[in-house]
């Protein structure tokens, strides 16, 4: 038998190795905090990429304070539009009809364009919003040399991106696609209510393309619809807020004769008019498009329809006094 002094030297040696032993994986785990990886209030991973994100790009010093430049804009784009967060001059952002896809609507324009009432630096325009057609306004920055109505004004990256060289309470119309060059016209003075253009003679209050009032009120010209002198893309029609004006009307999807309408979507020649005396042709309780007729030599191709006035009589504007609507009496 071993001594008693070696005997305690083992004994010592094993209980040693035992309290140094391996130890499980959760007596492992480091419980130092690690920069960067924890999840507690004031460290690193609070900083997400969004976050990051917005403090350059939604910063209005910042992000969006260039004007767009109409010689690089991409018409698909945000930047030229304009129309993108973080900018007081007009920037916003559309939202489309429904919630994804499609227009924006009207209902989230920052401005009203009867009002003006963007900053003391700008002016409220209709603008496509990234569509073929006026939808929504813009809050614009007021150009260094304002062009007058009447005169020619250059568009910022397409037609009707509502960003141009008029002056306050006018946008730039009858555009080229391709130079982008385009007459100022007045925007309508007034309200939808008591709309005026009268600070323009020779035209009347349109509503551009969608017949919203708080979008695009524009005084286009007044014409004859039997010796038409519109330019190209617009017909004459009946204005919407003045029916008894016929003004060049931007061309939309129009109807043919008998086609269901809504205000101003009917061809040239052709009026939108109530169901009750419009044509046996037309759908039952549906406005439809019925043609104008030349009084003094009546022709109208529905069954039973004829040729009435269109105006009262001695209401007639000067010129205009052989104007009627084939309907049903």
């Amino acid at each position: 038998m071993a001594p008693l002094s070696c005997r305690r030297v083992v004994w010592f040696a094993l209980a040693l190795a035992l309290a140094c032993g391996p130890k499980s994986p959760a007596d492992t785990t480091d419980t130092t905090d690690s920069p960067g990886t924890t999840s507690g209030p004031g460290t690193t991973s609070d900083t997400t990429l969004s976050e990051t994100t917005s403090t350059t790009s939604g910063n209005p010093s910042t992000a969006g304070s260039t004007a767009p430049n109409p010689t690089t804009a991409n018409p698909t784009t945000t930047g030229d539009t304009g129309d993108s967060t973080g900018n007081t001059g007009g920037d916003f952002i559309l939202v489309p009809d429904g919630g994804g896809g499609g227009c924006p609507r009207a209902a989230f324009s920052p401005c009203d364009p009867w009002a003006q009432d963007c900053a003391p630096d700008e002016k409220c325009a209709p603008t496509d919003g990234g569509c073929d057609v006026f939808t929504v306004t813009v809050c614009d920055d007021l150009p260094s040399q304002p062009v007058p109505i009447g005169g020619a004004c250059k568009s910022q990256g397409r037609p009707l991106s509502g960003r141009n060289d008029c002056e306050l309470g006018a946008t730039c119309w009858f555009i080229d696609p391709e130079t982008l060059i385009g007459t100022c016209v007045s925007l309508c003075h007034g309200s939808p209510e008591t709309h005026d253009c009268s600070h323009v003679p020779g035209t009347a209050c349109v509503l551009a393309h969608d017949n919203d009032p708080y979008v695009a009120p524009l005084c286009l010209p007044t014409c004859d619809p039997f010796e038409p002198t519109c330019p190209e893309g617009h017909h004459c029609h009946p204005s919407a807020l003045t029916p008894e004006l016929f003004a060049c009307t931007p061309d939309a999807s129009l109807g043919a004769a008998f086609e269901a309408c809504g205000k101003t979507d009917c061809a040239a020649g052709l009026l939108c008019s109530e169901p009750e005396k419009a044509a046996v042709e037309c759908a039952p309780d549906t406005n439809c498009c019925t043609p104008l007729c030349d009084t003094g030599a009546p022709d109208c191709p529905g069954a039973g329809q004829v040729c009435l006035p269109y105006y009262e009589m001695g209401q007639a504007p000067t010129g205009l006094e052989d104007v009627g609507r084939c309907g049903l009496q």
